[in-house]
């Protein structure tokens, strides 16, 4: 899969397109970003927040949408790589099951707060075509990270139970559904909500042969 950073536009002076300066920005903004949302955003909030001048923000960044562009290109693409490697180190359907659950569930857990960006740039693109490439470019990797878990389930021997033979769009949509209704409600103070999360996708994921548990 291509790993590209969602914030990077072809139009860019060569000053704002130096990786390692947006980088860092962009890291300091993250927390900040992942509280107020899109809606509140505001650049000088942001530069304040962050420790740095509002002109060295608006030097690499030319207004609140590339930054929460950028921004989340960052945190999806560290998502989509953690993923990528729990599916590659298993050895075993239990492992390959056990890896991916936890991964999920732990996103949930320790950076829910971050990932919500994903959902409030997903529903910026339903009303600003700004977002349409982002939200394209990352969603047609998750789904390829779905179907890396499905061909590997039947490289280790194992079968996709839900359907015959499961088209990764669908096995997608369920997950990506159940990630954000429990996130939702981890964020809203469930307590039982990354243990549901994690009993659904048990369910889910006899996705393989009896040898898993």
């Amino acid at each position: 899969m291509n790993h590209r950073k969602g914030g990077k536009n072809a139009g860019a002076s060569p000053g704002r397109n130096r990786p390692d300066k947006r980088q860092e920005l962009a890291q300091h903004a993250l927390l900040a970003l992942a509280e107020l949302g899109f809606a509140r955003l505001n650049l000088r909030e942001i530069a304040t927040r962050s420790g740095v001048a509002l002109g060295v923000i608006h030097y690499y960044f030319k207004d609140k949408k590339e930054l929460l562009i950028y921004c989340v290109g960052l945190y999806k693409d560290a998502f989509i790589q953690n993923l990528e490697e729990q599916i590659a180190s298993a050895d075993n359907l239990a492992a390959l099951k056990s890896q991916f659950i936890t991964a999920l569930v732990h996103s949930v857990e320790e950076q829910g707060h971050i990932h919500r960006l994903w959902y409030d740039i997903r529903a910026q693109a339903l009303f600003d075509a700004a977002f349409h490439p982002v939200v394209d470019d990352h969603e047609a990797r998750l789904i390829g990270v779905v179907q890396q878990l499905l061909d590997k389930i039947r490289a280790l021997g194992g079968q996709p139970e839900m359907r015959k033979n499961p088209v990764a769009l669908d096995v997608y949509l369920i997950l990506d559904g159940w990630f954000r209704y429990f996130l939702q409600q981890h964020l809203g103070g469930n307590p039982q909500a990354s243990t549901l999360f994690r009993q659904r996708l048990e369910r889910l994921f006899p996705l393989a042969s009896p040898e898993l548990p």
